[in-house]
């Protein structure tokens, strides 16, 4: 029987295999010691997406996505204006009855205001709005969406709820038409930890986080409706103007396109991460639950995304 090291030297494919395991335990072991000392509870996949290289941990464990649910919107947007049945172009008026709390701007402007679906789709992502996220849902259609999710291969990804939705479920209200009680109550942030939202169920806006990974890696790699429509979808991403998660630790000069998502204990953020000198890039996407506070999620993303980084550009 041959020893390992002259079996190595007279099989270089599996000479190559082998470093090629002991690379990616490498990045396993700098992402579970990030983890080692965290409060929250963290799903993590990593992929480079030019060599296939993956790290995971709880990658196929169902999180709440929060506001990471609007990436499964911008795509099923994406493929309607593709088909003609929608128009990046067209004009949606915003009234008072659209108007949903959280994040977001449009709920600050003037009654009455105009704004194209391609304004509604970069503040849905830039700013999460969730006022634009909701008018872009009534365009796209809920069940179409997971749909859509299911036509490209990701199975474990359920979108049942807008936001307005979501947040009336979160204060332990059933969902209902907007009304200045129904605002109010939602306003008071009075959440109800018993909610199914903050459940790891199906029957919420939830998913793996190797499927949001993967929705991001087909993306930047432009399988998703076409090049065109996945160049739109990135130069997007790349505006995003909360930046306290994965590119937190990250170089100025690092470029990521990603969205965020919070609820109560849930921190999220998924994205594409672009290495220097040509060193590829790297999908990842960070589900988390159960964090004491905002801070302690974000700094952990962060911390996630540096070890990640620094692995691929040193390795």
């Amino acid at each position: 029987m041959l020893g390992d090291g002259l079996r190595d030297a007279l099989d270089p494919k599996q000479k190559k295999s082998n470093e090629r395991e002991a690379f990616q335990m490498q990045l396993q072991q700098k992402l579970e010691q990030v983890l080692g000392d965290v409060t929250g509870t963290f799903g993590v996949f990593v992929k480079h997406l030019q060599t296939g290289e993956t790290a995971s941990i709880n990658g196929d464990r169902l999180f709440q996505l929060a506001s990471v649910f609007k990436i499964p919107i911008l795509a099923t947007l994406y493929r309607d204006v593709e088909a003609g049945k929608l128009s990046l172009s067209q004009r949606i008026k915003i009234t008072r009855e659209d108007h949903v709390p959280g994040s977001g701007v449009l709920q600050e402007l003037d009654l009455g205001v105009e704004v194209t679906v391609k304004d509604l789709a970069m503040l849905m992502i830039i700013v999460s709005d969730n006022l634009a996220t909701d008018q872009l849902l009534k365009l796209v259609g809920t069940e179409q969406v997971m749909a859509f999710m299911r036509e490209l291969g990701l199975e474990q990804t359920y979108i049942h709820h807008s936001c307005w939705d979501l947040l009336s479920l979160s204060v332990g209200m059933e969902p209902q038409p907007y009304s200045p009680e129904a605002w109010e109550r939602i306003t008071a942030w009075q959440f109800d930890k018993n909610s199914i939202v903050f459940q790891t169920d199906p029957r919420n806006n939830a998913a793996t986080p190797a499927d949001m990974s993967r929705l991001v890696e087909m993306i930047a790699n432009k399988q998703v409706v076409s090049e065109a429509a996945c160049d739109g979808m990135l130069d997007i991403l790349f505006r995003q103007n909360f930046n306290s998660r994965l590119p937190y630790m990250l170089p100025a000069e690092a470029k990521v396109a990603h969205k965020t998502g919070s609820l109560g204990g849930v921190i999220n953020d998924v994205g594409v991460v672009y290495l220097p000198e040509d060193k590829g890039s790297f999908a990842i996407a960070v589900l988390s639950q159960d964090n004491p506070t905002t801070e302690e999620g974000e700094r952990t993303i962060g911390r996630l995304a540096k070890a990640a980084y620094d692995h691929f550009v040193n390795g």
